[in-house]
This record gives C-alpha cells, sequence and structure tokens, in this order.
C-alpha cells in the first residue's frame, strides 16, 4: 500500500514538474522570438535611419554643389559683362583713336581769296614726312643741277604734290629764308598744273614737304 502510495506521489510531482518544464519552455521561446523581433527591427530601423541620413547628407550635399555653381555662374557672367565692358570701351577708344588720326592725316586744303596773289589755293597734309637722304651731316643745301641735294629735294616736290621727276618742268628751285629751308616752282609737263613747294631739311631724315600751293597758270 505504502508503495502504491508514493508511486502516485511521485506520479503526481513528476506531472507538475512536466508542467513546470513546458511553462518554462513556451517563456523561453516567447522569450527568444520577442528578442529576435526587437533585433530584426532595430536591424532595420538603424538601416532606415542610416538611409535617411545618407541621403539627407547626399542632399545636402548637392545644395551646397548647386549654390557653388551658382555663384561660380554669377562670377563668371559678371566677368564676361566686365571683359565685355572692357572691350567695349578698348574698341570705343580704338575708333576714337582712329577717327582723330584720320583727321590729322586727313590734307587741310585753303582757297585763296587774294586775287592779287598768283596761288589758287595752299594744302598741308599732316602726314608728310621726310623722304630719307644719302647725305651726312652736317647737311649744307646746295643748288646745283643734278647734285644729291638737288635729286632729293625734287623727290619731296614729287612726293608732295603727285608729279613724277620725269614729268616735271623746274622752273626754280632756290633758298626760302634759311639755311635749311627751300623754295621750288615746278609744273606738270602732262596737265600743265603749276606748284611752288616749301620743304624744310629734317636732320638725319631729309627733305620734309611743308605746304604746297597750286598757282595759277
Amino acid at each position: 500500500m505504502e508503495n502504491q502510495r508514493f508511486e502516485q506521489r511521485h506520479k503526481k510531482r513528476q506531472s507538475k514538474l512536466n508542467r513546470v518544464y513546458n511553462v518554462l519552455i513556451v517563456l523561453v521561446a516567447v522569450l527568444i522570438v520577442f528578442v529576435g523581433g526587437q533585433m530584426m527591427f532595430g536591424s532595420s530601423e538603424e538601416k532606415e535611419n542610416a538611409k535617411t541620413a545618407t541621403a539627407s547628407q547626399q542632399e545636402e550635399k548637392t545644395d551646397k554643389q548647386d549654390k557653388k555653381e551658382d555663384s561660380m555662374s554669377i562670377y563668371e557672367e559678371s566677368e564676361d559683362e566686365l571683359t565685355n565692358t572692357e572691350d567695349d570701351e578698348l574698341a570705343s577708344e580704338e575708333e576714337t583713336g582712329e577717327a582723330a588720326n584720320l583727321e590729322e592725316s586727313e590734307p587741310i586744303v585753303e582757297e585763296n581769296t587774294d586775287p592779287s596773289s598768283d596761288a589758287v589755293r595752299s594744302i598741308t597734309d599732316p602726314s608728310w614726312q621726310p623722304i630719307g637722304t644719302q647725305q651726312s651731316e652736317p647737311h649744307t643745301a646746295t643748288y646745283s643741277k643734278n647734285s644729291v641735294d638737288w635729286n632729293e629735294m625734287l623727290q619731296a616736290v614729287s612726293y608732295a604734290t603727285g608729279v613724277g621727276t620725269d614729268d616735271m618742268t623746274v622752273w626754280r628751285i632756290g633758298n626760302n629764308g634759311g639755311p635749311n629751308k627751300a623754295v621750288a616752282t615746278i609744273s606738270s609737263k602732262t596737265d600743265k598744273k603749276k606748284y611752288r613747294v616749301q620743304i624744310d631739311w629734317v636732320e638725319n631724315e631729309g627733305w620734309k614737304p611743308v605746304v604746297v600751293e597750286e598757282l595759277k597758270q
């Protein structure tokens, strides 16, 4: 009888233990599931947060780059406008300079209204230059026909009047009030126009036309 009771009590005790074990197993399983879920969700949230942070950083970087490019674009446009303005000013100055040079280089023609004068008009040209010379300094004017100085005087007269030396009749070449000043009276064989030309000697550079007078025929 006692053995039977002992066995019954043992079985009841074993049954309770089994139930406790089962409950513990269930609790452990639930705990594992809970912890695993937390880890999975936490990992997903961290990944999502990392993605959001990365996207935010990329967007901020893009905004900074766009602002930098906009600033560079504004700077380049300003630089282009400044360059264009400088080019326009330079072009304007060049045009003004060219116009001034053109005005300075245009011949000045003055009609003679004095009826007692033998000159119809006088012509001066700021662009006239010395014709060059083969002579050395100190220069002394020589009015001997066919001398080097004589021939250079005729070249200066031809340069000013446009009358070639072969087409030129020389009426007179003489002193014009100074050792390095001369005056020549010539005419064209072709059109018979007559000129009186004043020339000055420029040191080391030769004779230079000063005034051309077109004379009455």
